[in-house]
């Protein structure tokens, strides 16, 4: 008996040393919520001795509201069976001893003591781990956004140089200049993979989900990308068709899946390869393949293939290029919208990728007669809602100009191919293709790139979002609106040979120093990219440089400026600061923020344009030059008249 009981005291000295040396914070309580046992880990996480919370309310670990609702959870748990944490390890909140509140993981199961219920919990300190995560985060979205400004003024000043600014360049140095370009362009989708994967990882991707027809993203898709493949000897064939299906998608979002597939069916297939594309329908949902006919996938990889930063192997990296980021990014953006991504593959016999989305019902489309006016600016309007479009269109015929009415996208662009239009005034929220969806494809056309597009919207904050800064857009109203703020912006959106006509009558009438080329500041402490933005601009404005806060302040009390280029992160504050100095200046000049750094709704609608570095091409930047100075002069003009 002495024995046994010796032995059964050892069991439980064993027991307890297993408890006090596990790291996890381990603790029981009864059915009324009141701890029972607290090992060591327990009380080097939360603070407090055993003594001190054993037959306490274990709910005093928890911070609000967890620790006022704890009590009722327990409640409902023992009169419904209904549970909500156990057996289901998740992120939740403690509280220490101190007071303070840290995040841990938190596992709970449920047993039995002397016939009555016992819930176990297993409590780990994760503070560590998510500063951790927090400054992973923070280094990536730090680096990428510094790499962002020399990487434009590097695209930038190729661009030009190539463009013929320089004049004709022997043919040897313009290969070598190509070559630098494409690169300079395959580093920035590199960085903006980054980007792209941080926000997904931090649920700040906001997708433009609209019902539009598959086929023509497919086709449009395959001919961006058909440049790429020739790089490889690689060409695109699209082998099946699905015409007439309709998906609920973000085009841009769409493209960038599909144009993954097909970047990496071309790095990966032999030369003079050929890559097809098949679309397929099977009853209620829509396929879309890729296959390559190159070495495949090994079984070992195909189970990590869509993981972050995944490579076959470290020479994929060195040899064909990539973050390893493109589809585990695809496979994000595809489930977002409703759909299944995979692949089929084996090592030796090439890889067939594909994603399916759900079908949408197909919508009847029908075209309306254009109608022409002489010697008026002629502008479209694209809204759905017949009520507003007659509004628009009766509001924009009282102040002189012609306009067209689109039902939807595809009308518009009808419209856009047979006709030429000064502006176009689009809602954002329209059946079929969105207009979100309609901004990419019209930007994505070289006849209609430049078209100033102002949106009238009860969503322009969720427009915003959906281009992403990548496209320009002239303007931005908000329903309900007022006459003269459409009129204003529609005035201001005019192309810039319609608005020089408005200044050449203002310069008649004016002295003479209104007639000079209008100033611009540059607000921008890296030399080169302001070199390359007074170059890209040199036509149509002179530019001082200010390399911080205090020299733009000082530029700002000698001169007036008709338009202010503005960086956010400066040696000596951030630019933000400069936006009351220039609020105090009449007239105050229009402000372009040209940054790195992605900017909130709030801080965008303080501006005339915000610009990111990177996803700004040269046209667009001097387009975006042109219309607000060419606005600034007549403002100012018809001002001192």
């Amino acid at each position: 008996m002495i024995n046994l009981i010796q032995s059964l005291k050892e069991n439980v000295l064993f027991t307890q040393a297993i408890l006090d040396n596990v790291i996890d914070g381990i603790i029981t309580i009864d059915n009324r919520g009141i701890v029972q046992s607290f090992n060591r880990a327990g009380e080097t996480i939360f603070g407090y001795t055993a003594d001190e919370i054993i037959g306490k309310n274990v709910n005093m670990l928890m911070p609000e509201p967890y620790h006022s609702e704890h009590d009722g959870y327990l409640e409902n748990y023992h009169a419904t069976g209904i549970q909500r944490i156990i057996g289901i390890g998740r992120e939740v909140e403690g509280r220490r001893k101190d007071g303070s509140v840290f995040p841990m993981d938190l596992a709970v199961s449920r047993s039995t003591h002397n016939g009555q219920p016992l819930f176990i919990g297993l409590a780990r300190d994760i503070t560590e781990r998510k500063r951790m995560e927090l400054m992973k985060a923070e280094f990536v979205s730090t680096v990428s956004h510094e790499l962002r400004t020399p990487l434009t003024s590097i695209t930038g000043a190729l661009g030009l140089v190539i463009g013929g600014a320089l004049g004709e360049l022997p043919e040897q140095a313009k290969m070598m200049l190509d070559i630098a370009y494409k690169n300079s362009k395959r580093l920035a989708l590199l960085i903006n993979d980054l980007l792209d994967m941080e926000k997904l990882a931090a649920g700040k991707m906001h997708l433009d989900l609209q019902t539009q027809p598959l086929m023509p993203l497919v086709e449009q898709t395959i001919e961006d990308v058909r440049p790429y493949g020739e790089q490889y000897q690689v060409n695109f064939t699209l082998t099946e068709r699905a015409d007439d299906i309709q998906v609920r998608v973000d085009s841009g979002r769409l493209q960038q899946v599909l144009t993954n597939f097909l970047s990496n069916a071309a790095k990966f297939s032999p030369p003079c390869a050929q890559v097809e594309v098949a679309v397929r329908q099977h009853k209620n949902v829509v396929q879309v393949e890729v296959i390559d006919h190159g070495s495949g996938i090994s079984a070992e990889f195909s189970s990590r293939i869509f993981q972050k930063f995944s490579q076959a192997d470290s020479s994929d990296t060195r040899q064909k290029g990539g973050t390893g980021l493109g589809l585990s990014i695809s496979k994000e953006l595809i489930e977002r919208m409703n759909g299944l991504i995979g692949f089929d593959s084996g090592e030796g016999r090439g890889a067939r990728f594909h994603f399916q989305l759900p079908v949408c019902q197909t919508q009847e489309i029908t075209q309306q007669p254009v109608t022409s006016t002489l010697g008026m600016p002629r502008l479209l309007v694209v809204e759905d809602d017949p009520d507003v479009a007659a509004l628009l269109s009766m509001l924009l015929h009282r102040v002189g100009y012609q306009v067209d009415v689109a039902v939807n996208g595809e009308v518009a662009l009808g419209y856009l191919a047979h006709s030429e239009y000064a502006a176009m005034i689009l809602g954002l929220m329209l059946a079929g293709q969105g207009g979100g969806a309609l901004i990419r494809r019209i930007r994505s056309q070289t006849e209609a790139e430049a078209l100033p597009i102002i949106v009238v919207s009860a969503f322009t904050e969720d427009g915003r979002l959906v281009i992403n800064s990548e496209f320009n857009v002239i303007d931005w109203i908000e329903k309900p609106f007022e006459e003269s703020r459409l009129t204003a912006a529609v005035r201001r959106a005019l192309p810039t040979a319609t608005r020089m006509q408005e200044v050449d009558q203002c310069k008649e009438q004016l002295p003479t120093q209104l007639a000079c080329k209008p100033r611009v500041l540059h607000v921008e402490d890296d030399a080169d990219l302001h070199q390359i933005v007074a170059t890209i601009g040199r036509d149509v404005a002179d530019f001082d440089v200010a390399n911080n806060l205090a020299e733009a302040r000082a530029n700002l009390a000698l001169e007036r400026y008709s338009l202010v280029v503005l960086d956010i992160g400066l040696p000596d504050g951030w630019g933000w600061e400069l936006l009351s100095d220039l609020k105090r200046l009449s007239p105050e000049p229009p402000v372009i923020v040209l940054s790195g750094s992605e900017m909130s709704q709030q801080q965008q609608d303080s501006l005339q344009s915000a610009l990111l570095k990177t996803r700004i091409p040269n046209q667009d930047l001097l387009d975006t030059l042109k219309q607000l100075l060419a606005a600034n002069a007549v403002d100012k003009g018809k001002a001192m008249l």
